[in-house]
Formats: C-alpha cells, structure tokens, sequence
C-alpha cells in the first residue's frame, strides 16, 4: 500500500481526494488484489494524468461492481 501510495502522490496532477478516493477504493473488501494492476499501470505510463488513472481504474478493474456491492452490504448490516 505504501508503494501505491507513493506512485499515486507522484503523478503530475495529483490532488489529496485524488489519492484518498484510490486508496479508499483499493480497501473495499475483495480490491487488495487490484493494488497491484493499479501500481503497474501507474509505472507503465509514468505520463499518466490522475484522469488517466481513472479511467483505468474505472474500465479495468471492475470499478462500479465493487462499489455496488460494497454499498449493497454496508445497506444490508444497516438495516439488521
């Protein structure tokens, strides 16, 4: 997380919510394994704009299914 933390603090356009919403992503429950796509992108295209970043994270990683779920179950424990 540290290696990705550093890569994301890197990137020419950074900004902090920038960098918060990766790292929040990545801490959903079933991500830890996307930290790895995301830092080789991240060190394939050194160029990379933090919207460039996005979108692969948003096309590649299967983004919106994990978010689904992840609010689907915070829903769920909330009602019981």
């Amino acid at each position: 997380m540290d290696e990705l933390l550093e890569l994301l603090n890197n990137v020419e356009d950074t900004y902090e919510r920038f960098v918060l919403g990766v790292i929040a992503y990545v801490k959903i429950e079933g991500n830890e394994k996307k930290i790895d796509m995301i830092k080789n992108f991240i060190i394939e295209h050194p160029e990379a704009l933090s919207s460039d970043i996005l979108e692969f994270i948003t096309e590649k990683t299967g983004f919106f299914e994990s978010v689904n779920r992840h609010n689907r179950m915070k829903k769920e424990s909330a009602m019981m």
